[in-house]
C-alpha cells in the first residue's frame, strides 16, 4: 500500500469488498469536513479545568440536528452514540431491516452522501 495523504500512509478504501453497505447491521461512520477544516466547532479548554468540549459552529448545529433527522427519512436506520469534533464527526448507526424486499440496494450511502465520509462495519 503506497497511497499517501499528505505524506502518511493511508489505506486505499475502508470499504469491505464485496459488502453490501445497504444490509441489515451495525456501523461505525466517520464523516471528515473537506481538507479537514474546523467548520464543525472550536475544542474549548476552560481555565483551572481538565475537561474540554467542543463548542459547536452555526454549521456543526446543523449538522447535529440534521442527524438527529435521519431517522425520520429513513425509517429503517436508528441512531446510537455519535461525536462532534471541529473538522469530522464519528457515529454509531444501525441499519434494521432483515429483508430487503422493500429496503434499496446501498441505502446506507445515500444517507452518508448527505454528509460525506466513511463507513466502517462493526
Amino acid at each position: 500500500m503506497e497511497d499517501k495523504y499528505q505524506k502518511k500512509y493511508r489505506i486505499s478504501s475502508p470499504r469491505l469488498a464485496g459488502w453490501d453497505y445497504g444490509s441489515h447491521g451495525l456501523y461505525f461512520v466517520t464523516i471528515c469536513t473537506k481538507h479537514r477544516i474546523h467548520y464543525l466547532g472550536e475544542v474549548i479548554q476552560p481555565e483551572n479545568r481538565s475537561d474540554a468540549f467542543v463548542e459547536y459552529t452555526d454549521i456543526g448545529k446543523i449538522a447535529h440536528d440534521n442527524w438527529l433527522k435521519i431517522t425520520e427519512f429513513h425509517p429503517f436506520v436508528k441512531l446510537d452514540d455519535f461525536c462532534i469534533m471541529p473538522d469530522h464527526m464519528h457515529a454509531i448507526l444501525f441499519i434494521d431491516k432483515p429483508d430487503k424486499t422493500s429496503w434499496e440496494v446501498n441505502k446506507l450511502w445515500r444517507t452518508k452522501r448527505k454528509f460525506g465520509g466513511s463507513f466502517t462495519r462493526v
